[in-house]
């Protein structure tokens, strides 16, 4: 009886294995960090539920901008020193092709169908397009002096640029490629965001140590709020009651009560933080750090820093780093 108990129990066993075996394997949904880190020629990719890195990726030389096609599942990651940009599929977390420039691009954006690329040419004040499907360039735009940080409006229609040494905003129509008007706005616009309904766009100026807010319907400023030295980007809680800025000058991020139109504390965070992002799924902000290459993890209901995790040197990632693997 103890001989047939025996085997009959290595049987199931087998028919377990034998289970285990032919029920296929799903890759779990994860959101992730892709953090540019411009001294290693790298991007980080930061698995933000579990707050462990997942690896790092070679891409061109001197990684900066970044903007993510979620539809796609790609990652678009500018190169300065090599003139181009790296495309990253995010299933894999390798990259599949490379975007040849003629110029060293910084800002990227692309649309919420990711049918467009576009890339700011910092040197020449142009803003380039690209067809995505066929990957090649649609055609090139003429805009301000220095165009940096760049998002998509949530209807798709238009893109919002900022142009640091013209001291504005210009807004453009994507589908015809226009300028429709430049906002002016304090010192030096870099990183900008919209709110979740995209009614308020924030600006932060560099040299003005400020943050402007547009009315995107009028195309109006309805405030300069204070924030801390040199700040860099900024970021919106899902809500839209509160706003985060880096402050590269204070190894900081203010808080913004956008009720009460003023910075209501300051987050001590690691060295020289440049990129900022708010991740809704596991309810914490993300900001990078160039000087100590880490991210910094707060918490938005204590306004705490809760964590820091290593990554590559030099991190920025300016522009739409967060996204989630379907």
């Amino acid at each position: 009886m103890g001989q047939k108990k025996t085997r009959g129990t290595q049987t199931l066993k087998r028919i377990a294995w034998l289970i285990i075996l032919v029920v296929p394997t799903f890759v779990q949904a994860a959101q992730l960090a892709y953090i540019t880190n411009q001294g290693s020629n790298t991007v980080s990719v930061i698995d933000l539920s579990n707050r462990q890195l997942v690896t790092n990726i070679a891409v061109g030389k001197e990684p900066v901008g970044i903007a993510i096609a979620q539809k796609q599942q790609r990652v678009y990651i500018s190169n300065v020193l090599s003139r181009s940009v790296s495309i990253i599929d995010m299933k894999t977390n390798k990259v599949t092709g490379e975007i040849a420039l003629d110029i060293a691009p910084v800002g990227l954006a692309v649309t919420p169908n990711g049918k467009t690329l576009m890339v700011a040419d910092w040197y020449h004040g142009r803003i380039l397009f690209y067809d995505t499907v066929k990957n090649v360039k649609q055609g090139d735009l003429l805009v301000g002096k220095a165009p940096s940080g760049m998002v998509v409006s949530r209807d798709s229609s238009q893109l919002f640029v900022a142009d640091r040494d013209s001291d504005d905003v210009v807004v453009i129509d994507i589908k015809s490629a226009k300028v429709l008007r430049h906002i002016p706005v304090e010192r030096h616009p870099y990183g900008l965001a919209l709110n979740a309904d995209g009614s308020v766009l924030y600006v932060v100026n560099v040299e003005s140590n400020s943050v402007s807010a547009i009315d995107t319907k009028n195309s109006k400023v309805t405030a300069n709020i204070k924030v801390g030295e040199h700040p860099y980007c900024v970021t919106v809680s899902p809500d839209g009651a509160w706003i985060y800025v880096t402050n590269t000058g204070g190894d900081s991020v203010s808080v913004i009560d956008v009720a009460q139109g003023k910075a209501i504390t300051k987050i001590s965070v690691d060295g020289f933080p440049e990129g900022i992002a708010y991740d809704v799924t596991n309810k914490q902000i993300i900001a990078t750090s160039w000087l100590e290459d880490s991210i910094t993890i707060i918490d938005p209901v204590t306004n705490r820093k809760v964590k820091s995790i290593a990554t590559g040197s030099k991190s920025r990632s300016f522009g739409q780093f967060i996204g989630n693997t379907d």
